[in-house]
């Protein structure tokens, strides 16, 4: 392939992959309002049967529509990152990160569509340094390195969490627990996968990255 012609097929590409995102944000821009009333519709029928507290229906809705909009993005993304390490390696890393999310928290940007670019450009970066973690021994040592991280900062905290240091003490055994079981399924795929296995160690990184940032004080607070 000649100079011209690789410029021509990487400025292509990278039209193609612009108007992609472009279509995947306003699909979810799309998304939100039919997400946000089927929630209000959610919490008013807790309500009736009294299965929430009026004091707490903000906070199941506000819970509801995040759940709503990490499984739009979960969908969303699969098959960008199949593009990058198949649709297994996609999986795993997906599935790893908001396994581990869930109880670790961290960074979130302030709208769901920085949500949407900041979970697509950490993937890009995760897998992209996943395709060139070669060596078992450098994926174990990326693997291990971030558990300690998030070991460490796990859960994380801000203002509109307002975590108490009982609630702290209650989530960290989970997080750690979950933790244990997926640096358990990565360190069993260096043996069996290695490609896979570096796909499990970028996630729990990109968790890291995210418990850092928080840390900072950056993103939604």
């Amino acid at each position: 392939m000649t100079l011209f012609a690789f410029m021509l097929y990487f400025l292509h590409s990278c039209c193609f992959f612009g108007d992609f995102i472009s279509k995947l944000i306003k699909y979810q821009h799309q998304e939100l309002i039919p997400m946000e009333t089927l929630a209000t519709s959610v919490t008013r029928f807790f309500l009736q049967k009294h299965y929430i507290e009026p004091d707490q229906a903000e906070w199941f809705q506000y819970g509801l529509i995040r759940r709503m909009i990490g499984s739009l993005t979960f969908l969303l993304l699969l098959p960008i990152g199949a593009i990058f390490v198949g649709w297994i390696g996609s999986f795993l890393y997906l599935y790893s990160f908001r396994f581990l999310r869930t109880r670790t928290g961290g960074y979130h940007a302030k709208t769901p569509h920085g949500c949407l670019l900041t979970s697509l450009g950490t993937m890009f970066a995760a897998l992209t340094l996943a395709k060139n973690l070669y060596s078992p021994l450098l994926i174990g040592a990326v693997l291990f390195a971030a558990a300690l991280c998030i070991f460490v900062l796990a859960p994380a905290n801000n203002a509109s969490l307002h975590l108490t240091a009982n609630e702290i003490t209650a989530i960290q055994p989970r997080a750690w627990l979950r933790l244990a079981g997926t640096v358990l399924i990565g360190s069993l795929l260096l043996y069996i996968c290695a490609p896979l296995a570096s796909c499990m160690a970028v996630s729990l990184l990109a968790v890291a990255v995210m418990l850092v940032l928080a840390n900072l004080g950056l993103g939604a607070q």
